[in-house]
């Protein structure tokens, strides 16, 4: 009797080969072939899983996008203080990604410049980073606005601001991951909460 496979297990097993893949020889020039070898499946048996690499790399990056922003609303839903919440999602953020191996976040800082060389083609636009993107800016402007509306905010641009505080992030990330030992993301996070606070909290 042939035995069963657990496809879920398979697929995640897959996934986890890919990563490796896709960190040693860059996303761009991963071929389905080289997946497949370093999972030690047939040529043909990877596409009963994934129809492509893209596939696999959307499933892992959607995954933990998704994930980031759960972790991030969930923290901050018990809050009422914006003041508190601006600091959470900080801190949230800050020990979702170092919870992480290595190996994924080096491959979104890979894929990330992917997409933006190829910004217009269709398999790279299947992760919607803008829309990534413009949810956590959503979260974070709908959080500054409440605060302004309190009077614990000045009256700033509260999208501008969430675009500001993004990208602080990810500067921050890729600074760490260029370089783990000489950037310190903790005392990075902790300072960026006391920059920013400083900057938009009326005196």
């Amino acid at each position: 009797m042939p035995k069963k496979i657990d496809k879920a297990a398979k697929k995640l097993e897959i996934i986890k080969h890919a990563m490796r893949v896709f960190a040693q020889k860059g996303y761009a020039k991963t071929k389905m072939a080289d997946v497949a070898l370093a999972a030690k499946i047939g040529k043909g048996t990877i596409y009963e899983y994934f129809k492509s690499k893209d596939e696999i790399f959307n499933f892992v990056f959607t995954h933990f996008m998704d994930s980031m922003e759960t972790i991030v609303a969930k923290a901050i839903f018990k809050l009422t203080d914006p003041v508190e919440k601006i600091k959470t999602i900080f801190t949230s953020w800050a020990a979702h990604i170092t919870s992480h191996e290595n190996d994924i976040m080096e491959i979104m800082l890979d894929f990330w410049a992917e997409a933006v060389r190829k910004k217009d083609d269709k398999e790279i636009a299947m992760i919607q980073l803008d829309k990534i993107y413009d949810d956590f800016r959503r979260i974070i402007q709908s959080i500054l606005e409440e605060g302004i509306r309190t009077g614990s905010f000045k009256k700033i641009d509260a999208y501008y601001t969430a675009s500001l505080i993004l990208g602080a992030m990810d500067g921050m990330m890729i600074q760490w991951i260029l370089n783990k030992e000489l950037f310190d993301i903790k005392k990075a996070t902790e300072h960026s909460i006391q920059v920013f606070l400083t900057g938009i909290c009326v005196d």
